[in-house]
């Protein structure tokens, strides 16, 4: 079981990690924490603790978890300068599609609202209408294609030309705000599953291409924030029912029969401090409702009914796959199970018709205009493979290997699942051999 390491009991069987020599826990200091153990031997030593390890505690390997889409969207930035050479680039996650993305980053007539430096654009198309020269509806945004910009200063119209053009994965334009020096800017879009990263590259070169550099940290390296801020949003979890990873109604709720029962144990048991029920739950919302039924149990003093724990071996309701029944028995015991959270049985059904009044009848129970039907009868199945009265108790166990290890046989006990077990049984030897030596 995981706990802090300050917190274990004295009397706690340990290992040296150097030596490999084996001793029981007798004290632990404080700032900085300090273990004094009693070897095998006797003699009283003082360790830290990446020195020993303990038995029956597990050490779970630490990770930083970093969010999939950032705060806002903000990726990262950076910008650096080198002599005749300036870059910087920015990353920005976007919650839509690409084919959105694309439209928005090659979109130049609306670059003026979020690029900053422009204050207009205006394609270059050699047209004898005079309108087509400021609409940018017959402009082909291809390699080679040029168009100009006004500044948002005094300056004149700079020409521009596209470069780079991958469909929906890059855009890139040669770009001038001056006549010092003149920029190649670069979107890239990447897919990921819950929208889009762009990221936008700057390079500039020349004697005056640190000019580029000015006022990139407040308002250069922002352009797609401002950008998302007109970007479409779609929703792309919209459709994805809620799915649980479990199958089985013996493994989904932990054998019992109903989800109720089991968040009811695992409350119970969270109120005696065992969290390691609800924390193992892998279904997501029964864990979410777990917590807060201990929560509301903590707050208001009222503990949730106890339900018994079903003996390893036995289903407490028999597979979807094995019910023998049919007609009103069947839609009775499938519209139960799926009122108590397990919907397997009833998507189970083969017949459309059953499944379809089973469904319809489930509806009118939870509008209140029908009333919840009996629970049929069934069997329970009961593994036959070993009987309780056969299995050996852990006193009768722990006896054994005692004895077993005090005889120098650590083969079986090392071989145990149970670390809690395993912990008992070393700490056991280790009184047993003291004892021998007093």
């Amino acid at each position: 079981m995981s706990k802090a390491l300050n917190q274990i009991e004295p009397g706690t069987a340990c290992t040296i990690k150097t030596t490999g020599e084996e001793g029981e826990l007798k004290r632990i200091f404080y700032f900085p924490t300090k273990y004094e153990v009693e070897l095998i031997n006797g003699k009283i030593h003082h360790y830290t603790s990446h020195e020993i390890i303990f038995e029956g505690v597990e050490y779970p390997q630490v990770k930083l978890k970093s969010p999939e889409i950032p705060f806002a969207g903000i990726g990262d930035k950076w910008s650096s300068w080198r002599p005749f050479t300036a870059q910087s680039e920015i990353r920005q996650h976007f919650s839509t599609t690409k084919e959105i993305m694309w439209k928005m980053i090659t979109d130049l007539d609306t670059y003026n609202i979020w690029f900053v430096g422009i204050q207009r654009a205006l394609p270059i198309l050699s047209s004898d209408r005079y309108v087509h020269q400021f609409s940018f509806d017959r402009f082909i945004t291809e390699p080679g294609a040029f168009f100009k910009i006004r500044p948002a200063s005094l300056a004149p119209y700079f020409k521009c030309r596209v470069m780079t053009t991958e469909h929906e994965k890059e855009f890139g334009f040669e770009f001038r705000t001056t006549p010092l020096y003149k920029e190649y800017i670069s979107f890239k879009i990447e897919e990921s599953k819950k929208g889009v990263w762009v990221t936008c590259s700057r390079t500039s070169k020349g004697v005056f291409s640190l000019l580029s550099l000015y006022n990139w940290n407040d308002r250069k390296s922002k352009i797609l924030q401002t950008l998302s801020r007109i970007t479409p949003e779609i929703d792309l979890d919209q459709g994805k029912g809620d799915s649980s990873t479990d199958s089985g109604t013996g493994s989904q709720w932990g054998g019992f029969s109903s989800r109720e029962d089991y968040i009811n144990y695992a409350t119970n048991m969270g109120l005696k401090g065992d969290m390691d029920i609800i924390n193992s739950i892998s279904d997501k919302p029964t864990r979410g409702k777990a917590k807060a039924a201990l929560f509301r149990a903590k707050r208001t003093g009222e503990s949730p009914p106890m339900p018994e724990k079903p003996k390893e071996g036995a289903a407490s309701v028999q597979d979807s796959n094995d019910i023998n029944l049919s007609g009103e028995k069947l839609i009775a015991f499938v519209v139960n199970k799926a009122l108590d959270g397990d919907k397997d049985p009833l998507n189970a059904i083969t017949d459309k018709v059953t499944r379809g009044k089973a469904k319809a009848l489930i509806l009118k129970i939870n509008r209140g205009s029908e009333e919840r039907p009996e629970m049929p009868e069934l069997p329970i199945k009961v593994s036959g493979a070993v009987s309780a009265a056969s299995e050996e108790t852990e006193e009768k166990l722990m006896d054994r290997l005692v004895a077993k290890g005090l005889a120098g046989d650590m083969e079986e006990i090392n071989a145990l699942d149970s670390r809690v077990l395993r912990g008992k049984i070393k700490a056991a030897i280790i009184k047993a051999k003291r004892a021998k030596n007093n």
